[in-house]
C-alpha cells in the first residue's frame, strides 16, 4: 500500500478482548511503567526515551486499546500523538459525521462534511499549500510526499480542515499527521495561547476527566476536581492532546 493512502480503520476480532485485560489490573501507575517500558523496546512508535512509552501506555489503558491499535490510529510526533487522517475520519463516521467528495484530483480535492445541522463546504487547493509553504521542503522545492501523491495529502488536509470545523470534538487537542509536518516542534498553538485546565475542560466533562486520573493514579478515589494539583494542572494544560482523549473516551462510557 502506498504511503498516506486514507483507508477504514477495522479492529480486529483478536483485540476485542483488550479492554478486558485491562479492567483486570489492580496497580494502574505499575502497568503503566511496565507498558511503557514495553513499547519504547518495541519501536513501533520509534520513540526516543522510556517516559514517552508511558505516555503511551497511559493512552492505552484509559481507551482501553492494544499498542498495535493505537499505532494504527496516531503516530507519535515531536512528543505528542498525531491522529492518522484515516483514524479522524473514521472517528467522524463514528460521531455521526458524513462526507460527500465532489472532486479528487491532484491538484484539488473538494467535499462537503455534515453533521447534524452542520455543514461545511470544504477546499483543499495544490496552489494554496505551495503558496504558503506547506508543501514546500527547506529547498523551496515539493516535500517528497506532496510530490509522490499529492491527492492523497490534499485528502488528508481536507479531513481535517473539514473535521475540525464540524465535529471538533474528534480531533480536539490533537493535530493530524500532516498538521504536525509544518508545527514547529518547540511550540504548539495550545501553549502559545497558555490556557488554563479550566479553560480547556469544561463543567461537562470533568466527572470523566476525574475519573481518568483516578484510574491512572494521579487522584486517590476520595479526591475530585479541585483536588489536582497546580503542577499536574499546568503539565496536563500545556499537552492537552492525550489527556483529551483519554477524557473523551472516558465520557462516553459513564
Amino acid at each position: 500500500m502506498e504511503s498516506n493512502e486514507i483507508i477504514p480503520v477495522v479492529q480486529p476480532a483478536h483485540e476485542l478482548s483488550t479492554a478486558g485485560v485491562y479492567d483486570r489490573i489492580s496497580d494502574p501507575m505499575q502497568a503503566i511503567k511496565t507498558l511503557g517500558l514495553s513499547i519504547f523496546k518495541s519501536g513501533i512508535f520509534g520513540l526516543d526515551k522510556p517516559e514517552q512509552g508511558e505516555i503511551l501506555a497511559m493512552q492505552c489503558l484509559v481507551e482501553k486499546k492494544s499498542p498495535l491499535e493505537l499505532a494504527r490510529t496516531y503516530h507519535f510526533i515531536q512528543g505528542q500523538l498525531a491522529i492518522r487522517s484515516d483514524a479522524l475520519l473514521a472517528k467522524f463516521h463514528q460521531a455521526g459525521g458524513s462526507v460527500d467528495w465532489t472532486e479528487r484530483t491532484d491538484e484539488k480535492v473538494k467535499a462537503t462534511f455534515r453533521k447534524g445541522t452542520s455543514s461545511a463546504d470544504i477546499v483543499a487547493d495544490l496552489k494554496e499549500y505551495v503558496g504558503n509553504g506547506t508543501a514546500l521542503g527547506k529547498d523551496k522545492q515539493l516535500k517528497d510526499n506532496w510530490k509522490k501523491w499529492p491527492r492523497r495529502m490534499l485528502t488528508a488536509r481536507a479531513i481535517s480542515e473539514g473535521v475540525r470545523l464540524i465535529a471538533p470534538e474528534c480531533c480536539f487537542g490533537t493535530y493530524t499527521v500532516e498538521e504536525l509536518d509544518v508545527v514547529p516542534a518547540a511550540k504548539s498553538t495550545y501553549s502559545q495561547r497558555e490556557a488554563t485546565l479550566d479553560e480547556l475542560i469544561n463543567t461537562e466533562y470533568r466527572p470523566a476527566a476525574v475519573a481518568v486520573l483516578r484510574d491512572s493514579g494521579h487522584l486517590t478515589p476520595e479526591q475530585g476536581w479541585a483536588d489536582i494539583s497546580p503542577d499536574l494542572a499546568e503539565t496536563l494544560a500545556k499537552k492537552p492532546g492525550p489527556f483529551w482523549a483519554a477524557v473523551k473516551a472516558k465520557y462516553f462510557t459513564l
